[in-house]
C-alpha cells in the first residue's frame, strides 16, 4: 500500500517525466484503488493527461461513487461506463443531456424501468427508442413502435412482438406487411402465422424468398397439424405448405399431401416434390398412386414411378 500511495504522490509532482512515469507503473500495477490519484488529472491542462485519467476511469470504475467525478466534464463517459456499472441514480442524471449517445447508454442502464419505456419511445433521437422497442411488452407501445420513422426501431419492435408472442392488432400488421424492407416484412409475416386470417394470406402472397421462408419456419413451430392455417395458405402459396409437410405424415397431413399430389392446377415440381416425401414410408395408397404415374406431366410421372418402384422394393423386403 505504501508504494501505491508512493506512486500516486507522484502523479502531482511538476516534473512531467516522473508523472508519466507513474502512470505508467500504475497502470501496470493495475489496482483500482490507484483510480484516486487520476481524479485531479480530469482536469488537467495538458490533454495527453487529462486522456490517461479517463483510460484509469475506464479500466478501474468499480461502483457509482466512481462515475461522480465524470459527471462535471466527460458525462459521456460516465454513460459509457453505465453498462459495467449499476448506477440507476447516476444513469436518471445523464438520461437529461441534450447528447443522444449518452442519453442511449443511460437508457439502457434503465431499461428494465417499465414506467420509462413511454418516454424513451417518445425521444426525438431513434438509439433511445430502440430501447423501449427492445426492452417494452406492452403491445400499445410496441405497435406505436412498429409505425416508427426509423427501421432499426421498427425492426426491433416487431422482433420484441414475435419474441414476447404480442397480439399486435390487423392494422398493425397490415403496415408491417407493406413495409419496403424485406427483412422486416419477414419478421412480421412470422408474427401472421399465430394470429392466421387474411393478414396471414396477405403475407403468403408476398414473393419475397425471406419472407416466405420465415413463415415456413413459423408453421414448422406453431402448427402441429393440418387446421385453418394451412388451408388457407395451400390456396395462395402451396410452396409453403409443401415444406411443412415434409416430416409429417399424420392422416390429417397424409390426406392434404395427396389432395396437392393429385391437384393438376398445382406446378409439377411441387407435386414431384410431394410424392418424393413418402419414399421410406409402408403405408402408401397404391391405387392413387398408380393414377398419378399416368399423369400428364413428366415430372410427376417420373416420381411416382420412383416411389411406387420404391414402395414394391420396401414391402418386398419385409415380405
Amino acid at each position: 500500500m505504501a508504494g501505491l500511495e508512493s506512486e500516486i504522490s507522484r502523479l502531482s509532482n511538476k516534473d512531467i517525466r516522473v508523472r508519466r512515469r507513474a502512470i505508467r507503473k500504475l497502470f501496470d500495477d493495475d489496482n483500482h484503488l490507484a483510480l484516486k490519484g487520476f481524479i485531479p488529472m480530469l482536469r488537467d491542462s495538458d490533454p495527453w493527461f487529462r486522456s490517461k485519467s479517463l483510460d484509469a476511469h475506464r479500466k478501474w470504475v468499480k461502483n457509482a461513487d466512481d462515475l461522480i467525478p465524470l459527471l462535471d466534464n466527460h458525462k459521456r463517459v460516465a454513460a459509457e461506463l453505465l453498462e459495467n456499472v449499476e448506477a440507476p441514480e447516476i444513469a436518471r442524471i445523464l438520461l437529461q443531456e441534450s447528447d443522444s449517445v449518452t442519453r442511449s447508454f443511460a437508457a439502457k442502464n434503465l431499461a428494465n424501468e417499465t414506467h420509462l419505456h413511454e418516454d424513451f419511445s417518445n425521444d426525438e433521437h431513434h438509439s433511445i427508442r430502440i430501447v423501449a422497442a427492445e426492452n417494452s411488452k406492452d403491445a400499445a407501445l410496441i405497435s406505436s413502435l412498429i409505425g416508427d420513422s426509423h427501421s432499426s426501431v421498427r425492426r426491433s419492435a416487431i422482433a420484441t412482438a414475435s419474441r414476447e408472442g404480442l397480439n399486435l392488432d390487423q392494422d398493425t400488421l397490415e403496415m408491417g406487411l407493406s413495409s419496403s424492407d424485406p427483412a422486416l416484412r419477414a419478421l412480421v409475416a412470422s408474427l401472421t402465422v399465430k394470429s392466421g386470417g387474411e393478414m396471414l394470406v396477405m403475407a403468403c402472397k408476398d414473393s419475397n424468398p425471406k419472407v416466405r421462408k420465415s413463415i415456413a419456419e413459423s408453421l414448422k413451430k406453431e402448427v402441429m397439424e393440418v387446421d385453418d392455417r394451412i388451408k388457407s395458405i395451400v390456396e395462395v402459396c402451396p410452396d409453403i405448405i409443401v415444406r411443412w409437410l415434409r416430416s409429417r405424415h399424420d392422416p390429417k397431413a397424409s390426406q392434404l399431401r395427396w389432395s396437392m399430389i393429385e391437384n393438376t392446377k398445382l406446378n409439377s415440381r411441387a407435386r414431384s416434390k410431394l410424392l418424393e416425401q413418402m419414399e421410406g414410408k409402408r403405408e402408401i395408397d397404391t391405387q392413387r398412386l398408380a393414377i398419378i404415374t399416368e399423369d400428364d406431366s413428366a415430372l410427376v410421372r417420373i416420381a411416382a414411378m420412383n416411389l411406387s418402384a420404391a414402395f414394391a422394393e420396401l414391402t418386398g423386403e419385409d415380405s
